[in-house]
Parts: C-alpha cells; sequence; structure tokens
C-alpha cells in the first residue's frame, strides 16, 4: 500500500525561489505554493478547515505586503504546524532567537541554501 505523501506549503514572493524550492520538493511532498503572507494564512485555514494536515512550512521572511515572522506568529495563534523561516537578508540573530523561543518558528535557514541542505532539514521536521 503507497503512502499518501504529507502536505507542505511553501511561501515566497520570489518567483524563481518558489519554483526553486517546488521543484526540489514535489517528489516528496503535495505541495501548496503560495507568494503572499495574506495567502499563505487564507490558504492555510482553508486547508485546514478541510481536514487536510499540513505538515511543514517552509516561510520566507521578506514578503511584500507582511514579513514572514508576522505570518508565523499568526499561524501559531491557532495551529501547531512547524515553519521553517527563511532568508536572503541578514536577520537579527535576536528577532530569530526571539521568534524561535516564542514557538512561532521551527528553525531559520539563511538563503541560499543548498537543495540537500533543504530536503535533509525538511525530511527531519516532517518526521518529527
Amino acid at each position: 500500500m503507497e503512502r499518501k505523501k504529507k502536505i507542505m506549503m511553501i511561501c515566497d514572493d520570489n518567483p524563481d525561489m518558489l519554483l526553486l524550492s517546488g521543484l526540489v520538493l514535489e517528489s516528496r511532498y503535495n505541495l501548496i505554493m503560495v507568494d503572499s503572507g495574506e495567502e499563505c494564512i487564507d490558504k492555510y485555514i482553508k486547508e485546514t478547515t478541510r481536514g487536510n494536515k499540513i505538515s511543514l512550512i517552509l516561510l520566507d521572511y521578506e514578503l511584500g505586503g507582511m514579513s514572514g515572522d508576522s505570518v508565523a506568529r499568526k499561524i501559531k495563534e491557532c495551529y501547531k504546524t512547524k515553519i521553517i523561516l527563511n532568508s536572503a537578508y541578514n536577520v537579527d540573530d535576536v528577532l530569530i532567537r526571539d521568534i524561535e523561543n516564542g514557538n512561532y518558528i521551527s528553525r531559520y535557514l539563511q538563503k541560499p541554501f543548498d537543495t540537500d541542505r533543504l530536503t535533509d532539514l525538511v525530511a527531519e521536521m516532517v518526521k518529527n
């Protein structure tokens, strides 16, 4: 019997990063890909309301209208999904510790990241 793929959401406003992350992860997970913080929250709520469990969110920090940590905080108010926050910018270490300590994110990943590192980290987060 084939195992059902886990659902993962990728949120990034950079179309190239969204495509790359999708290509790297699509063989292992059912992906929901969004390009804004607002869409991430909306789709997350719709999917979970339908009974679909999203196992992990790969979330960009610098989104157009809303920061990734704001999205993480909003989702974590109601749900327990693991979130990997990533950014190409140097994010303040104090901010990263604050959002990790507040349990808003599970991990932080600096861009550019190696695709093997991404797949290993995602697999580790999803199995736990």
